[in-house]
């Protein structure tokens, strides 16, 4: 026989040799010991953690004639023809290329059938969560109702994919991620037995890059030892793994905070050119800030993580992972400090009174009387907050949830833009914006800081011609940061409980600067008063407007 993977050699043979799982093999330890074990069981967690090895082994353990603590015997008639792979009673089905309906509906009629050698045929299902609903419902009452030989072990990694009458009907068993102190002494337990020459270092950082999962982590041994003939190191695991030492991540992390741009990216730039992760990178600088914020309680750093943290999520799925990376760090280094940002934001939400009633009784005709005065086409500048608070009025005239809708869907098509001559600035800007409330007129668009919205907001006809010539939506646009839109969403749901209707207000346009100065005054105080109309300390909506 050929060279057999460290993972498939060192597979655990009884509940003993499982690694960091003492909840789960506590309960089926009880239930064979007592002979209260049930017709089915639904092991769920993470990847590599032990679920289908434990199901296994507990395929033996019912089965055993002898067994001791849990432990199978090994020598009964039972154990050996359980240990034989191709055990007739012992069925392991990938859900993952058996998920339709007919698999289902051919092991139900095979399950009627005895077992030819155990004492109990034992199904199990891994990766179950990929079935069809019509595969679920035909196992459904099988599952239920199995006959007295029939044990069901199902598996999964995605619990919340599997439907609920599925999971009523068993016993789950959740199976954490393995603790790093345990996946420690059992890798260190490997390299002594295979000899591997291997610093505690590099031990440690494959603990931290596998997240949990021991088959991971052995596996990442095995490569190793590949990698290299020689004493295996910190820095053979790093370069297997595309990331970088932590000394140099620490300084990665200290430029960031430090707003160091130019030099961040730059450093980027050649970590990519390279063929570094970048995802792992940013990964790895985010657990270093945390540990940096939690030493220092410095609210900066917590924007920060929080800004990073964002954009791993979106890198992940993104094909262009870099420019999500530089754009966040523009953001961090170019952003208004999380600080001031949080006293306004206090003091703001002191502001809430008990006034917003009287505040909704006369809406309507302060709407009618705006409606009124707009006619003598009054000043506005584009960044300032009664036109901000208009714009806003107007999409929720006929605020639309599937205009909305359609528009997140092609939202994606402004990556095809990121590079072209004439859009290609504007498009970064605008991926980092969130969609928020459209109608068939306006769209607000959210952003987390405020330069970013005072930037928008200041060249809206530029993003709107953008938007125009991408996704062919004539919308009228207005910047709201994330703090500003949970207000809005506030006051909207107020207005709406009190039957407020929201009504047109014209849109006040810049005049030249011979305007009469009488007429100006009058236009100021109907920007007063639409600006006190939508008092944003009071506004909250639900996410499905």
């Amino acid at each position: 026989m050929g060279y057999q993977a460290l993972y498939r050699k060192y597979r655990p043979k009884n509940l003993n040799e499982i690694y960091g799982q003492p909840v789960a093999v506590n309960i089926l330890k009880n239930a064979v010991e007592n002979k209260k074990f049930g017709h089915a069981y639904l092991f769920t967690g993470s990847r590599g953690c032990g679920k289908t090895s434990t199901a296994k082994i507990f395929a033996r353990m019912v089965n055993c004639e002898n067994i001791k603590d849990g432990v199978p015997c090994g020598e009964c008639l039972a154990c050996k023809n359980s240990f034989d792979n191709n055990c007739v009673d012992i069925l392991e089905i990938d859900a993952a290329s058996n998920n339709g309906v007919d698999e289902i509906r051919e092991l139900k009629s095979k399950v009627n059938l005895i077992p030819s050698v155990l004492k109990y045929k034992v199904y199990i299902i891994d990766e179950v969560h990929m079935l069809s609903n019509a595969a679920f419902n035909a196992l459904l009452k099988t599952l239920e109702e199995p006959p007295e030989h029939i044990i069901f072990i199902l598996a999964t990694t995605e619990l919340y994919k599997v439907p609920s009458t599925i999971v009523s009907r068993c016993q789950t068993i959740e199976f954490k991620k393995i603790n790093n102190k345990d996946m420690f002494a059992r890798l260190k337990e490997i390299s002594n037995l295979e000899k591997i020459d291997i610093t505690d270092d590099a031990i440690q950082e494959i603990v931290n890059v596998s997240d949990g999962g021991l088959r991971d982590a052995i596996s990442l041994l095995d490569m190793a030892t590949s990698y290299t003939n020689n004493k295996i190191t910190d820095e053979d695991i790093f370069a297997i793994n595309g990331i970088i030492s932590n000394n140099e991540i620490d300084f990665l992390a200290d430029l960031i905070v430090e707003k160091k741009r130019d030099t961040v990216l730059q450093l980027i730039n050649e970590y990519y050119d390279s063929g570094k992760d970048l995802v792992k990178i940013c990964e790895k600088i985010i657990c270093n800030l945390r540990e940096k914020m939690l030493k220092s309680k410095n609210k900066n750093i917590c924007s920060i993580v929080e800004t990073l943290l964002e954009t791993a999520d979106h890198m992940h799925d993104a094909s262009l992972g870099k420019i999500y990376f530089e754009i966040s760090i523009y953001k961090i280094c170019e952003g208004q400090e999380v600080l001031k940002q949080e006293i306004n934001i206090n003091n703001k939400s002191e502001e809430i009174s008990e006034s917003n009633k009287a505040t909704n009784i006369i809406l309507n005709n302060e709407h009618e009387t705006l409606q009124q005065e707009s006619e003598n086409k009054v000043v506005s500048w584009k960044n300032d907050d009664n036109f901000k608070n208009i714009r806003i009025n107007n999409t929720f005239v006929e605020v639309n949830k599937q205009i909305l809708v359609d528009i997140k869907n092609n939202w994606k098509k402004l990556n095809d833009y990121t590079f072209d001559k004439e859009f290609g600035a504007l498009v970064c800007e605008l991926l980092d914006a969130i969609p928020l409330a459209a109608s068939p007129k306006y769209l607000i668009l959210g952003y987390s800081y405020d330069s970013f919205v005072e930037k928008g907001n200041m060249y809206i006809d530029k993003y709107e011609r953008t938007l125009s010539k991408i996704l062919n939506y004539e919308l009228k646009l207005i910047f709201v940061t994330s703090n500003e839109w949970l207000k809005i969403k506030k006051e909207y749901v107020e207005n709406i409980k009190n039957n407020v209707q929201y009504k047109y207000i014209e849109e006040l346009v810049k005049k030249d600067d011979e305007a009469d100065s009488s007429s100006q005054i009058v236009h100021s105080n109907l920007l007063k008063r639409a600006n006190e109309l939508f008092d944003m300390s009071k506004i909250e909506i639900k996410e499905n407007l």
